[in-house]
């Protein structure tokens, strides 16, 4: 009997699961209309976005949170735009009569039209309904768009962006309705953020859906999928089979786009650090004769002209310093984390001042001014 008691329990779970409708909160923006309301409301001089609906339907649950986004967005021009919903599950010959076969579909209605809708055939992002919306009424909408750090491209941006042959492109060919997209979001912004600061290896996405044309050159055929585009005139992209972990995006990127971010988006410790130079600083740290010193500073600035860096630069500048002064290093190594510690400075400069950082760290103090005295 208690057995019984169980599964009836659970049976009913599963029924409010598959009846839990997307239905708007008491306090939406969102419209709902019923075959009451429904010639009332739409074709009376307002245009009109409507979502056909079913409370059961996974697409429909998963485009409810940026419908009602996109109702806030237009929430200030009720006067002149709707966005509306019907549960064409529970109103079926409503759905019936404007040909609806899937779920969720969307139709717009211009502002005398009730009859003859245009379906909706766009993205479903909150960028791309609310670009729509704003193209068919000329209103704008009110709404602070979220900063992103991943580059959105569509079919014109694409060609310019990810086969830029200066610049190694990340893109992730995503849909609107798909789930793992969804999931991976929040983790590739992570990461479009951890190389903000670096101008040639970009973390992109498409919306493949939206722009057909890209996805069937690239046989897109399964959400989402992940390709890299290397630096130079061939672009032949390379598939990414990697884990979908922060982690092993920032791996990845630092193998093919020769950096050295770490989770986080800062530098490591190995960031500018050159060894030809590095085995210089060996040297100089264990000399003490001007002269050695001299001719040590000589083959650094000799290196330095050639590679023609900032890096390379501030080895040659970090000896000269030291000569002058014994304690440099370690004045200036405090003086550089006091500030990056700060929070007051841009991610440019902090990715400056932590190669120097990198840089200093290999010098240790040597009593050189003293030395120099004596000589």
């Amino acid at each position: 009997m208690k057995l019984l008691n169980f599964f009836a329990f659970l049976l009913l779970i599963v029924w409010i699961y598959a009846h839990d409708t997307p239905a708007p909160a008491p306090n939406s923006n969102v419209v709902v209309l019923t075959p009451d309301s429904f010639d009332q409301t739409i074709g009376k001089g307002k245009f009109a976005l409507v979502e056909f609906y079913a409370p059961w339907c996974g697409h429909c649950k998963n485009l409810a949170p940026i419908y009602e986004q996109l109702a806030d967005a237009f929430a200030h021009a009720k006067d002149r735009v709707i966005i509306a919903n019907v549960n064409a599950d529970e109103h079926r010959d409503l759905g019936t009569r404007f040909g609806v076969s899937g779920f969720p579909t969307l139709k717009w209605y211009d502002k005398n039209e009730l009859n003859d809708p245009t379906d909706y055939s766009g993205g479903r992002s909150l960028e791309d309904l609310i670009a729509f919306v704003e193209e068919k009424t000329g209103v704008k909408s009110k709404i602070k768009k979220q900063v992103t750090f991943v580059e959105e491209l569509t079919s014109q941006k694409f060609n310019e962006i990810a086969l830029d042959p200066e610049k190694n492109v990340l893109v992730e060919f995503y849909a609107p309705w798909c789930g793992h997209c969804k999931n991976l979001a929040p983790i590739y912004e992570k990461v479009a953020e951890d190389f903000s600061q670096e101008s040639d290896c970009v973390v992109a996405n498409l919306d493949a859906t939206a722009n057909k044309d890209i996805g069937e050159k690239y046989q897109i055929s399964g959400y989402p999928t992940i390709k890299f585009f290397p630096k130079g005139k061939d672009k032949e992209p390379i598939e990414y089979s990697g884990g979908r972990t922060q982690e092993a995006f920032v791996k990845f990127l630092n193998e093919n786009c020769g950096t050295q971010r770490l989770v986080g988006g800062s530098l490591s410790d190995e960031a500018g650090k050159i060894p030809e130079l590095d085995a210089l600083v060996v040297r100089f740290n264990s000399v003490s004769v001007k002269t050695e010193i001299d001719k040590i500073i000589v083959e650094a600035k000799e290196i330095s002209d050639k590679l023609n860096t900032r890096p390379a630069q501030y080895y040659v500048k970090i000896m000269n310093k030291i000569v002058e002064n014994g304690d440099y290093a370690e004045t200036e190594l405090a003086r550089l984390d006091k500030i990056i510690k700060s929070g007051t400075i841009s991610g440019s400069k902090i990715d400056d001042f932590t190669i120097r950082k990198n840089i200093l760290s290999g010098f240790h103090k040597n009593d050189i001014k003293q030395t120099h005295e004596e000589l």
